[in-house]
């Protein structure tokens, strides 16, 4: 399992320590999220949930645009303040429960890697709250859990793997079908929800090859790709 790299002052959020195949993982990710934006032409752009700031950051260095970085914890934009700087960057605190995310103004994508679940028991309503932000023919990206695979049901569905992450009470992965009928009724339209990615963080570097060169075939296979760890999702607003 990977290891908790830093956790937030409620003892719950954490990044994962950047060992064995952690940072190769991080890479794809920021990757898809600078793709995704480049595809669509944004020019500003909002993360939720930020974390530390590597995805944030090498977002703003790939496409140039104004992005802005959010999350809840002190301790979180603390470090990426400090690691990250740029002019087109900057990080602020923001409660999306709480406070209006209005002030920040509106965006030509919204991002995030592994929030909605956290937020699960709220998500029409953000969902909703998250296009209004976002401006007409704008888009959403997001990476979340996925229930079915074996790493995650074992950490979402069993009293010790829950321990062992330090979940919120009601943070759940989602199964794919929950995403596809939630976006939609929150206004999306153009919604895909693709469920890949065999690279599990915290694995011994060795075992990044062969990962690999299997996960092409399984993520093409019917069989095994429900079994990926993680739905990549994208919307139109």
């Amino acid at each position: 399992m990977s290891r908790i790299g830093l956790q937030d002052e409620r003892g719950f959020n954490q990044v994962f320590a950047p060992v064995g195949t952690t940072p190769l993982r991080m890479r794809r990710r920021t990757d898809w999220f600078a793709t995704q934006a480049a595809r669509i032409g944004a020019r500003r752009i909002l993360e939720i949930g930020c974390g530390t700031g590597e995805a944030a950051a090498q977002v703003a260095a790939r496409t140039n645009a104004d992005v802005v970085a959010v999350d809840i914890s002190d301790a979180f934009l603390e470090q990426a303040r400090a690691t990250y700087q740029a002019s087109n960057l900057r990080y602020e605190k923001l409660d999306l429960l709480g406070d209006d995310p209005l002030r920040l103004g509106r965006f030509d994508l919204v991002f995030g890697n592994g929030i909605l679940h956290h937020l699960v028991m709220r998500l029409p309503e953000i969902l909703h709250g998250l296009h209004g932000l976002t401006e007409p023919g704008g888009g959403l990206a997001f990476i979340e859990p996925n229930l079915y695979n074996p790493y995650c049901a074992f950490i979402f569905r069993t009293r010790i793997g829950r321990r062992f992450a330090k979940l919120e009470p009601d943070e759940m992965a989602f199964r794919p079908g929950e995403l596809r009928r939630a976006l939609p009724q929150a206004g999306w339209r153009q919604v895909e929800v693709a469920t890949r990615d065999f690279l599990l963080p915290g694995l011994p570097t060795v075992l990044t090859r062969p990962i690999l060169a299997v996960e092409p075939a399984l993520e093409a296979a019917v069989l095994t790709r429900w079994l990926a760890q993680s739905h990549f999702i994208t919307a139109r607003a």
